[in-house]
């Protein structure tokens, strides 16, 4: 995806998610924000040098083009812009690009062979489309937090997995297919519909007419966490057989009563060298994650900032606004 362009409208999570993954796969990433503020993440304490930390994160290497899209000769020049791009990504609701005067479809036909991803929540269609809403809304309705006693995760997976690296993937399999009929496409992405589809496991339980997976959430002893000496934790996943006969060398009781007896001898980080064969693997807080020798050696990290899933991506974060002027000359769009 080297010279690949993408022209990136959203704002928050998902959308810039979905534009860096984009980036660590090698696309060039314009970010159009409004010119009063810009993202809302760019506020967003706590604060990363001149910027939001969220933000910093999300955008870096990017190039900030400001533009008030409600002003006609502003969306002209973010037709100048589409006309040199290969992608669009949007995360508006349902019907407010056409009423911007960007209907997804009007920009098909004046733009055909560019991809434009629309990311919203709940999709294009549906009874819900028009509802606002957010990460853990979403994992309401796909059934990830229907069970005895909910808890809202640390990661925004509906935003993130379901949303942003959905996107990067269906948009790199459109430009693919682009590359062989010479047409773009409009792809309706919903986070929902990706959260259904992580869970295949799942309903194929319920389809089978069994209840959903207990052994791999908590029922089975040899799959689960247990607290050490010091008060730290540990994972244990011990399914395969040969796991299970390793672990037993440290215990002839592989309940969770004496696992958990097992575990409270000695503190966490003893265990790895101890146990490692059986996949017991220390139980590491975010703080202690980049210095985890592991992923040190992956250099996942620049500057603080973890890479995305897709690939290495480094540079300055944009002040708003910062790339407009140049960005306009690169495609040849002059102001009146």
């Amino acid at each position: 995806m080297k010279d690949t362009v993408v022209i990136d409208l959203s704002r928050l999570l998902p959308g810039p998610f979905a534009t860096l993954c984009l980036q660590g796969l090698g696309a060039r990433v314009v970010k159009v924000e409004d010119p009063v503020g810009g993202d809302f993440l760019r506020h967003l304490p706590p604060g990363l040098g001149e910027h939001g930390a969220w933000f910093s994160a999300l955008n870096r290497g990017k190039r900030s083009v400001a533009l008030d899209l409600k002003r006609a000769e502003n969306r002209d020049a973010l037709f100048a812009l589409l006309a040199d791009a290969d992608v669009l990504v949007e995360s508006f609701r349902p019907g407010v690009m056409a009423r911007l005067g960007l209907d997804p479809r009007a920009l098909r036909t004046r733009f055909p062979r560019l991809v434009i991803a629309s990311l919203t929540g709940w999709g294009q269609t549906g009874p819900y489309a028009q509802l606002p809403g957010h990460d853990i809304g979403f994992l309401s309705i796909a059934g990830l937090l229907g069970h005895a006693d909910p808890t809202v995760p640390r990661v925004q997976w509906a935003d993130l997995a379901a949303g942003g690296l959905t996107a990067a993937l269906r948009i790199t399999a459109a430009l693919l297919d682009r590359s062989r009929s010479g047409h773009g496409a409009w792809l309706d992405i919903a986070m929902l519909d990706g959260l259904i589809g992580l869970q295949q496991t799942q309903f194929a339980q319920l389809a089978a007419g069994a209840p959903p997976d207990e052994l791999l959430t908590g029922g089975m002893p040899a799959y689960g966490l247990y607290r050490c000496s010091d008060g730290g934790w540990v994972s244990v996943a011990a399914l395969e057989p040969h796991f299970l006969a390793e672990l037993r060398t440290a215990t002839s009781d592989d309940s969770a009563e004496g696992l958990a007896r097992l575990f409270a001898t000695a503190p966490r980080d003893a265990w790895l060298a101890r146990l490692g064969g059986a996949c017991v693997i220390p139980v590491l807080g975010l703080a202690e994650v980049a210095n985890d020798p592991q992923v040190a050696t992956r250099n996942l990290f620049f500057d603080g900032l973890a890479h995305p899933p897709t690939g290495p991506v480094e540079g300055p974060v944009p002040a708003l606004g910062e790339h407009t002027a140049a960005e306009l000359a690169r495609v040849g769009y002059v102001r009146a």
